[in-house]
């Protein structure tokens, strides 16, 4: 991964959500939506990204299969955290309230969903005109991968540190923030 794009990663990833936490009252629950949302449009993307690949499509099937199943268990796993952290908490009522969050006017549901679509998007044509095919391809789904394996481990030892105390909101962002920006700074790995 080059400077430009952890710089990116780390202003669409970390510092977006670190100001919706100061400035505009986002809680944590909110800023794991925003970036569930992005982890969501990156697994439906993954055969467009896999037609950049020269594996078989019995290989591409299982990676596919694969990334909806970690998805998946990522997903239960901050569902579980969040829970323990807040019993009370009502997720379709917090999904409804994230969508429709309005900023200038605008509920964001309009805006954000069209523009994770886009981001996403422009992300894979940027790599095939940059060049970045067949093995770094694989190599790129893989990190991703592996980030998904980190971030379940992540929120799987979070789930069991709630389960002990109760950590306040602050701690809870610093923490996935921090751990975020670790994840930026990792060194790339062939495969798993």
């Amino acid at each position: 991964m080059n400077r430009i794009e952890k710089i990116s990663i780390l202003l669409g990833d970390v510092a977006l959500p670190l100001m919706g936490y100061l400035f505009w009252n986002w809680n944590f629950y909110f800023i794991l939506l925003f970036f569930m949302l992005d982890q969501v449009a990156r697994t439906v993307f993954l055969p467009w990204r896999l037609k950049l690949t020269t594996l078989s499509s019995q290989e591409k099937n299982v990676l596919i299969l694969r990334q909806f199943m970690l998805l998946l268990i990522e997903l239960l796993v901050i569902h579980a955290a969040i829970y323990l952290q807040n019993p009370q908490v009502n997720f379709g009522k917090e999904v409804i309230s994230f969508l429709t969050y309005k900023d200038m006017g605008i509920q964001q549901g309009f805006v954000l969903l069209p523009l994770v679509i886009a981001s996403e998007w422009m992300r894979i044509n940027n790599e095939l005109k940059m060049g970045i095919v067949g093995l770094r391809q694989v190599q790129i789904i893989n990190q991703n991968k592996r980030n998904a394996f980190f971030r379940i481990g992540f929120f799987a030892l979070l789930s069991g540190i709630l389960n002990l105390v109760v950590l306040p909101e602050w701690g809870l962002v610093a923490a996935f923030l921090a751990f975020i920006t670790l994840l930026v700074f990792l060194p790339n790995r062939k495969s798993l």
